[in-house]
Formats: C-alpha cells, sequence, structure tokens
C-alpha cells in the first residue's frame, strides 16, 4: 500500500515507489528514486525533520519535503 514516507514509523524501511512536486530532480539526486530502500532513522527533537538512511547515506528531510516521496512498507525492520 502506498503512503507518504512520513507516514512511515521510525527504524521501518521502506522502498520508494514516486517522488512529485517541484523538488523531485533534487530528490532523485539525493536517492530518493523508484525502488530504493529507504530507513527512517530518527525525528528530529524540534520536530518537523527526519533523518533518512539512503544508500549508506545520512540525510536529513523537512517533512514538508519528504511528504512528496510515496513509498511501499518493507517487509523487515532495520
Amino acid at each position: 500500500m502506498k503512503k507518504k514516507i512520513t507516514d512511515i514509523p521510525v527504524k521501518q524501511s521502506c522502498f520508494v515507489m514516486d517522488v512529485a512536486g517541484e523538488g523531485k530532480l533534487r530528490l532523485f539526486d539525493l536517492g530518493f528514486f523508484r525502488g530504493s530502500r529507504v530507513l527512517p532513522l530518527y525525528e528530529c527533537c524540534c520536530g518537523g525533520t527526519r533523518v533518512y538512511r539512503v544508500k549508506d547515506t545520512l540525510i536529513a528531510l523537512r517533512n514538508r519535503d519528504a511528504e512528496q516521496i510515496s513509498v511501499e512498507e518493507g517487509l523487515e525492520n532495520g
């Protein structure tokens, strides 16, 4: 089932299905393209930003940017 990446709980892996919006090319450059495995690691203490592991890289994204990424939940954690 497709969800926004911001709906995925921390430490639950997921796979990118689609990226939309004006920042699409930037997100592609960061590794968020169809089929990429993504792991939300933690949410920043002030909220509004989460850190994701993509292709062995840690990337912080504002929720308003991350909401443009549609994902499918992974089968395993971590």
